[in-house]
């Protein structure tokens, strides 16, 4: 399942690659900088997770959060996590960056509407296109450790 996925459209946001986890950009950009944690080895649930594992998706995060904190356009304010599973039988956590004010990136104003709230997740038929995935990844990949 996992490199059926990767196949996808997914491979043109791929931040960095990891032992047992994917790091993509999302193309469901609640929140600029929205990004997908996706294990490589098939799997559902939190609680199969092993030791390696979870240090590992300690570590991503860590990056990510980093990554994004360094980036000039983005620096958010806080980030959100879900893991909800319900369409994709992979496990994978949504990163979801909280920004308190507006943001401006690639002639785009960016305005995280629920800040202070639960994040909804874009709908399919909201999805970025390649092309902003790809300037949102190209953005973020100096600052990647």
């Amino acid at each position: 399942m996992y490199s059926e996925i990767l196949e996808d459209k997914y491979q043109e946001g791929t931040l960095k690659e990891y032992a047992h986890w994917s790091l993509v950009v999302s193309f469901r950009q609640t929140t600029l900088g929205s990004y997908i944690i996706l294990a490589k080895r098939e799997i559902e649930r939190i609680s199969e997770l092993t030791d390696e594992e979870l240090l590992e998706l300690r570590q991503v995060m860590q990056e990510i959060e980093t990554t994004l904190l360094a980036a000039p356009d983005f620096k958010p304010d806080r980030f959100n996590y879900l893991q909800l599973g319900n369409s994709l039988h992979q496990l994978h956590f949504h990163g979801i960056p909280r920004y308190r004010t507006t943001r401006n990136f690639s002639g785009k104003e960016w305005i995280d509407t629920r800040y202070g709230t639960t994040p909804v997740i874009l709908k399919k038929s909201e999805e970025s296109n390649v092309n902003e995935v790809r300037q949102i990844r190209d953005a973020l990949k100096p600052f990647l450790k």
